[in-house]
């Protein structure tokens, strides 16, 4: 499916609620271990994977609040 309707079922709502859940808490743990490391290019991926959890979470938020063709182009999405 290409395109978000416009509504979302109640399963789809608890999948995405786990999914922004999953990413959270991903984001913060990898935030925690970047103060953590000494090592430069350990911080670079850390940070790397930092900023991919945290570009899901506004993917996740645009789609909840309408906005996702907004928020991202398709390719954009894609592989990140």
């Amino acid at each position: 499916m290409d395109t978000v309707p416009q509504i979302i079922s109640t399963k789809d709502l608890a999948y995405i609620s786990d999914m922004f859940e999953w990413n959270y808490n991903a984001y913060k743990e990898i935030n925690h271990f970047i103060g953590e490391v000494k090592n430069e290019e350990i911080k670079e991926l850390l940070e790397s994977a930092s900023s991919m959890h945290y570009n899901h979470l506004q993917y996740l938020m645009a789609i909840l609040s309408g906005e996702k063709e907004e928020y991202y182009e398709e390719d954009d999405y894609e592989g990140e």
